[in-house]
């Protein structure tokens, strides 16, 4: 059976920077379109329904914040934002408005085919096994007032549907299902996004803070998502 080749997006205004990485995702059996502006990302997203959006975080005609808030209402697959800034406020207001990655530049390849591939498998519903609490997949879980379900992709505090990312549904759910148990960043990083922690990214610290807001928790003491220092965090099983 042939392998499903993925159709992409890439708006990178670097000619030389979206060449190579174009050239490098053919090689690897992805379809790519490109472009040079943001402006054009919504015509190409109609038009060519690609599986995930790569961009630039600094485009002509409208950077890559502008892109991710004009698209997100109708495109619904994976958004990589490429940046050579290494800004925390950019990379929370990304968050916040739904990107799933962010990839610093130089790039690096096959980091970006890994992360890439990662943020497809979550879009798709893959679920991995749990590997510390009962490893059968449980459909929905349900912690404090939160219900999660995993066919639906869907997280309700009481009766409120949360507005997810996939991304952030999946770190979610991965507390939920392992609520009670101390997460360490190593494992949390290499479940949702594929990677060794490196000790200095902070990107999984962003997202657990968007989470927070998202369940009116965002200041301590956490209700649902604590802080264990020095090792990673804990979701609360119950008050």
């Amino acid at each position: 059976m042939q392998a499903i080749r993925h159709k992409l997006v890439l708006i990178e205004d670097d000619a030389r920077q979206q060449q190579l990485v174009a050239s490098f995702l053919n090689n690897e059996g992805f379809e790519v379109i490109t472009a040079e502006r943001g402006d054009m990302a919504t015509q190409l997203l109609e038009q060519h329904q690609p599986s995930a959006l790569l961009l630039d975080l600094m485009l002509p005609g409208m950077d890559g914040i502008q892109v991710c808030q004009k698209v997100r209402s109708f495109f619904h697959g994976p958004i990589l934002m490429l940046t050579a800034q290494n800004d925390d406020a950019t990379e929370v207001s990304a968050l916040n408005i739904g990107v799933d990655d962010f990839l610093s530049k130089p790039l690096r390849p096959h980091v970006l085919l890994a992360r890439l591939r990662s943020a497809l498998r979550r879009s798709e519903g893959v679920v991995q096994p749990n590997t510390l609490a009962n490893p059968q997949i449980k459909q929905r879980i349900r912690c404090q007032d939160l219900t999660a379900d995993q066919s639906q992709r869907c997280i309700w505090l009481g009766e409120q549907q949360l507005e997810l990312t996939d991304a952030e549904f999946d770190l979610l759910y991965f507390f939920m299902d392992n609520a009670g148990h101390v997460l360490p960043r190593d494992l949390l990083f290499q479940k949702m996004r594929g990677i060794d922690y490196d000790g200095l990214d902070r990107s999984l610290d962003m997202r657990v803070s968007t989470i927070r807001k998202k369940l009116n928790d965002n200041t301590p003491p956490y209700r649902y998502i604590k802080s264990v220092r020095g090792k990673g965090y804990l979701f609360v099983q119950s008050l």
